[in-house]
């Protein structure tokens, strides 16, 4: 890449990080009529739950209001959209971080996951109406949050809206809180993966769910869209059914339509926009914008550091090819692109429920440490079969570690140059964080798409950084050797552009299968196919929904590998750089199991 078209794509990078951030911003703050706050509300020492208080602007009378409770390893941006929305019709709107996610200190589920300290915070506003304050909860941010806040403050509250979540605790069929539960909606997508969370398989049986029909008071399938009970009396329920599944309750037009709609109905004041007017998708078209420039800076910021005294001598010459070829190549191919696959749901059902590795103060984030143990066990059969395929097949093809990007000719490993790519990673990755940093605190969004979110750390959240490097270093090693030592496409002769599709292609395929066989079978009506026992499900359920970022990030690591092993010869600067945003990425979002 000449000088001068790498400078232009740098600009083009912080122009997109910068102006869709500030697009994203503009919209947040409903086009300028509303006010976005952070607060910290301390609950008692130890204990601060993170907000993002939403005003509208220019009213002058109390105004109804709504508490936002985020799902479980989330944060409170992913209820932005909810919150915006409410906010354009008059309402305050508190999203919170629950305990554990987010800012938020404490572990998760602590302290009745903050949703008493953020109902309790929320009435303590002047300009609220504390005669009509309505919660919204999202999966965990219903069962556990939302109703975290009602047991206690019973009064507190005038209704609720259940967004892909339920009054008691999946798994659990104890509705002693229902009666404790005022004017409650339930928004369960008839596509959902967590079907099994109200005992059912599939999410357009919710009218028949074993812990919905009693808070409907039926035993007959409850009718969608029909209120039953009375709102006067606080009796009222309802049932919505939208096409949707769970991970994208929180950017589905239909299921904040329907909360709005519900709020409207139970509260008092407001104003009479229609639900379906939302603006919250051209900000989703912002924070997205961001973070394709966030993901775009890195080539053309380490290319140029490249060319500077201090790491210009990272560039080398590409080794001579010594890889597999034709028929070799394809089934190493196959290996690499199907190896986390089929180890994928194996790690979830052993992890999610009766973890190999529990949480703890260097590995404390549960969901990560999920990631963390496939990572490794991939990782290390990777390294068992690169030794064996070596051994076997290369070496006698003359191949040594020159050719795997790991030592020069002589078969020297130079440290310091080694040492010098860390550095390198370092500082390309430094811009974009420190921009996401100014965007995030003062126009308060992040950079995100779908199910992929790029957030700034905390104190601890960069410790538990440093303690999960090593751990997923160990895959992103062997994977970088791979793809730029074993198996160049067509021996490394073709066009960078080229060899980064190939190489996004292998390291993504088996995700998408594996995903596909999945969500087909739920997006066109049926239950997970993964078994039929419950635990089974729900680690498939959540395991498809933790897979899901993966189609955005393993492009992103596979042409990082491609593009600084052509720029350097060695595999360094590429793995030291996956390693570091993957990881970043990761604890910056993951939700705390043991507080620190």
């Amino acid at each position: 890449m000449k000088q001068g078209k790498t400078w232009k794509l740098l600009y083009l990078a912080i122009i997109l990080m910068v102006g869709g951030s500030l697009l994203a911003s503009w919209v947040n703050s409903g086009l300028g009529k509303v006010r976005v706050d952070e607060v910290s509300i301390w609950q008692e020492p130890g204990f601060s739950v993170s907000a993002y208080v939403y005003t509208p602007k220019n009213v002058a009378e109390k105004m109804p209001a709504i508490l936002a409770i985020h799902g479980l390893n989330n944060q409170k941006n992913h209820m932005a959209n909810t919150a915006l929305e409410f906010a354009r019709r008059g309402y305050v709107v508190l999203s919170m971080d629950m305990s554990g996610h987010g800012r938020t200190t404490g572990k998760n589920l602590d302290h009745g996951a903050g949703g008493p300290a953020g109902l309790a915070y929320l009435k303590s506003l002047p300009n609220v109406d504390t005669d009509n304050i309505g919660i919204v909860g999202m999966s965990q941010g219903g069962f556990a949050g939302a109703m975290g806040a009602i047991l206690s403050d019973p009064e507190g509250y005038s209704s609720v809206f259940f967004m892909e979540s339920e009054v008691s605790s999946p798994g659990s069929m104890d509705l002693s809180a229902a009666k404790y539960v005022k004017n409650a909606a339930f928004n369960i997508g008839t596509v959902t993966e967590l079907g099994v969370m109200i005992f059912v398989g599939k999410g357009s049986e919710a009218p028949v769910s074993p812990v919905l029909q009693p808070l409907f008071a039926t035993d007959a399938p409850i009718e969608a869209g029909k209120i039953y009970g009375s709102i006067e009396d606080g009796t009222a329920r309802i049932l919505y059914q939208p096409w949707e599944d769970h991970a994208g309750a929180t950017d589905s037009i239909p299921a904040i339509a329907n909360a709005l709609e519900w709020m409207h109905l139970t509260l008092t004041g407001g104003n009479t926009l229609s639900p379906r007017n939302q603006i919250w998708p051209i900000k989703l078209i912002g924070t997205t914008l961001a973070l394709l420039g966030a993901m775009l800076f890195l080539f053309p910021m380490g290319s140029l550091l490249l060319n500077t005294n201090y790491f210009g001598e990272l560039k080398e010459k590409l080794p001579e090819y010594r890889g597999y070829e034709g028929k070799s190549w394809w089934v190493s191919a196959l290996i690499t692109t199907a190896l986390g696959p089929l180890l994928y749901l194996f790690v979830w059902n052993n992890m999610f429920f009766v973890p190999w590795i529990n949480p703890n103060r260097l590995w404390p984030q549960n969901f990560t440490n999920v990631y963390m143990v496939w990572s490794v066990l991939v990782g290390a059969i990777a390294i068992v079969l690169m030794i064996a395929g070596h051994y076997t097949t290369l070496k006698g093809k003359g191949a040594r570690l020159e050719h795997y990007g790991l030592t020069d000719a002589s078969g020297t490993c130079n440290w310091v140059r080694i040492f010098k790519s860390g550095i390198l990673a370092i500082c390309t990755l430094l811009p974009v964080y420190l921009i996401l940093v100014f965007i995030d605190s003062v126009w308060k969004v992040d950079f995100r798409v779908w199910v992929v979110t790029l957030l700034p750390f905390t104190g601890r959240r960069f410790l538990a950084f440093l303690g999960y490097l090593v751990p997923f270093a160990l895959y992103f090693i062997p994977q970088g050797i791979i793809l730029s030592g074993f198996q160049r496409p067509k021996k490394g002769n073709l066009s960078l552009g080229k060899e980064m599709l190939i190489n996004s292609i292998v390291m993504t395929l088996g995700a998408v299968i594996w995903l596909l066989i999945l969500y087909i079978p739920i997006l066109a009506g049926g239950s997970i196919i993964f078994g039929s026992n419950p635990l089974v499900q729900t680690a498939a359920g959540m395991g498809g929904i933790y897979y899901l970022p993966l189609l955005v990030l393993w492009p992103l690591v596979a042409c990082l590998y491609t593009y600084f092993f052509r720029k350097t010869g060695r595999v360094y600067v590429g793995i030291s750089m996956t390693t570091l945003f993957i990881v970043w990425y990761l604890t910056a979002a993951g939700v705390f199991a043991v507080a620190l």
